[in-house]
């Protein structure tokens, strides 16, 4: 098992994309600030575009986490670690 940090405050100013490796395949993530619902949202999409999810950001502690991609993929975990400033993608 491997785990691969990207930095996130959820205080940037801007949108931020990044690309992991879930189960196994190279997908296109994108943290969003949706200004209606005042929160951080993640767009998935795949190598072709298409979205694969667009889930509500849920921030984890440093001792539990929430699976952000939970349901969707079954071998790969996307945690948040909101006091650490980091998502934390294990496969």
């Amino acid at each position: 098992m491997s785990t691969v940090n990207y930095p996130f405050t959820g205080l940037e100013r801007k949108s931020m994309t990044f690309s992991p490796v879930l189960d196994g395949t190279v997908y296109s993530c994108q943290m969003k600030w949706n200004i209606a619902a005042q929160r951080w949202y993640l767009l998935i999409t795949n190598s072709a575009g298409n979205p694969v999810m667009n889930t509500a950001v849920v921030g984890s502690t440093s001792s539990a986490g929430i699976n952000l991609i939970s349901g969707v993929f079954t071998t790969t975990t996307m945690i948040w670690r909101e006091k650490n400033g980091q998502i934390e993608v294990t496969s």
